[in-house]
């Protein structure tokens, strides 16, 4: 196999005009085959343009006035589960199992992040040490939850035609999973070793997200391998256009769906397909709806949805002035920035069908690129040398699934319990990590036991339920999300006393007899 040297030197030419030539310092050293391949990646580039788009998100990054003129959310567009009647929350459940009946509800999960602050190179969604008493992942916690809304929504639609349930047809929501390069084989091989945890593989769509080059801190590519850019996924921002470009939307579309909520992967309490948060959407009419929870720490890692210049914007923690993060109302003790974002959104299938042709437009800046300092690994070009640095060494160009928000033409914000909805897994150890997790799991899986009227006994169960953070307390209990989706059903343990253990059913349940 020889490579035509025409070709060569058609790319050479490109990477050189665009000042980053220097990714041909080992092409001698390289077989063909490998040099095809290194071909084949740098055609697949336009390093021109991606030399320009680091230039601009510089630029951006060191401009102190792109976030002046910030307001925060009215407290009349924030609706809050927290503070609704229950009749108000009954309306929005009711809604939103019936649209999921009718088959108008897909849930999209963004997954395209390995556990590598885990210590894991595997997805998030595979990270199988939780410590859980089950063992469960984060992907099975995920399907099995699909898999009991489906079976309520069924349920529901029986209730409310008087059907008989054998004659309600099955309920589909469809699962799509977004992952990247690094993720996308490994994520495709363990769903179907897990026979998909019961979910129908007719029903799972796995699409990828792109990636862009790493660059070093002076704009220049990086070097994975000798022959190969070193490249991330371009971020939850991605998700729009890969939407479009994998066929998603279209596919979502023959079947009826209108409305699609998206989440991300580390969130172990998330509701995907949360019936409420959809009845929200539908009885607002809102082209997107952001779940927020309020913040408890000035400089939580978290960011805030407010308003900039009359527009919706999502602005990240790292970009939010301090000041205006510790800002506190004094009449209400709550900070005025309290909208915590939380990667937690539904839209109407309608909405993402627009985005697409704005990302066409020339000179569009809705979607712009965010820098992210991170840990490269790279190839040294004097050494040849691959290094693992300790600390970073370069940044990662990210887009913000947030950033499209002020195309909605009506926004709406829905205000969620911490405990109940938000746990993410991001680190090692410490705050968000797998011990959180784990520990926030187990403490509303006891809550849902005391609000049915039951007790688990275990010395540490008031530890758990009054959330201590600083605890260690585990006791190993949890319920599994067949036997139930967010604490309903559990009306049998009422005035009875559990032992710890994993209830999968209540076959499993095993009593203190007094």
């Amino acid at each position: 196999m020889t490579i035509d040297i025409t070709r060569i030197d058609v790319v050479r030419q490109q990477y050189r005009k665009a000042g980053q030539d220097h990714v041909f310092t080992f092409w001698n050293e390289l077989s063909e085959q490998e040099q095809e391949q290194f071909l084949h990646q740098l055609e697949s580039l336009d390093p021109a343009a991606l030399s320009d788009i680091y230039t601009q998100a510089i630029a951006a990054s060191k401009n102190t006035s792109t976030f002046n003129d910030l307001t925060p959310l009215d407290k009349d567009e924030v609706e809050s589960t927290l503070t609704a009647t229950e009749e108000e929350k009954n309306e929005w459940n009711s809604l939103g199992l019936e649209a999921i009946a009718n088959n108008q509800v897909a849930v999209i999960l963004l997954a395209g992040g390995q556990g590598t602050r885990l210590g894991s190179l595997l997805p998030k969604g595979c990270y199988r040490n939780i410590g859980l008493p089950s063992r469960k992942t984060l992907f099975q916690l995920q399907a099995e939850r699909i898999q009991k809304l489906q079976n309520l929504a069924r349920i529901h639609k029986a209730d409310r035609t008087g059907q008989p349930l054998r004659s309600v047809p099955a309920v589909v929501i469809p699962w799509c999973i977004m992952t990247s390069g690094p993720t996308q084989h490994h994520t495709e091989v363990f769903l179907k070793e897990h026979n998909y945890f019961g979910l129908s593989i007719d029903n799972i769509i796995i699409f990828e997200q792109g990636v862009v080059p790493c660059f070093d801190t002076r704009g220049k590519f990086m070097l994975n391998q000798k022959n190969m850019i070193a490249t991330a996924p371009n971020g939850n921002g991605g998700l729009y256009w890969a939407l479009h470009s994998e066929g998603v939307l279209d596919e979502l579309q023959k079947r009826g769906v209108k409305y699609v909520h998206s989440y991300s992967v580390d969130n172990i309490l998330i509701k995907a397909g949360d019936p409420v948060g959809i009845g929200h959407a539908i009885k607002a009419g809102a082209d997107v709806t952001a779940k927020v929870m309020p913040k408890t720490m000035a400089k939580e890692p978290l960011g805030v949805i407010c308003r900039q210049a009359g527009k919706i914007k999502a602005v990240e923690y790292s970009e939010l002035d301090p000041r205006l993060a510790a800002l506190v109302d004094p009449k209400t003790g709550e900070f005025v920035y309290r909208a915590g974002n939380i990667c937690n959104q539904i839209y109407s299938l309608d909405f993402l069908q627009r985005i697409p042709a704005v990302l066409q437009t020339k000179d569009q800046d809705l979607l712009t690129y965010h820098l992210a300092s991170k840990r490269i690994p790279y190839v040294d070009l004097v050494t040849g040398h691959r290094i693992s640095p300790d600390k970073p060494n370069g940044v990662k160009l990210e887009l913000f699934i947030f950033d499209v928000f002020p195309l909605a033409e009506r926004f709406g914000c829905l205000e969620v319990e911490r405990f109940s909805e938000f746990s993410p897994m991001k680190n090692a150890s410490g705050l968000d990590s797998p011990h959180t997790s784990r520990r926030d799991l187990e403490r509303l899986h006891i809550r849902w036991i005391e609000e049915a009227g039951g007790h688990v006994q275990g010395e540490d169960v008031d530890h758990l339920s009054k959330a201590n953070p600083g605890t260690e307390a585990r006791i190993g209990f949890e319920i599994g999300p067949l036997l139930s989706y967010a604490g309903e059903g559990l009306e049998w343990v009422r005035g009875k006393t559990l032992l710890a253990s994993v209830l999968e059913s209540r076959e499993d349940a095993q009593f203190v007899k007094h």
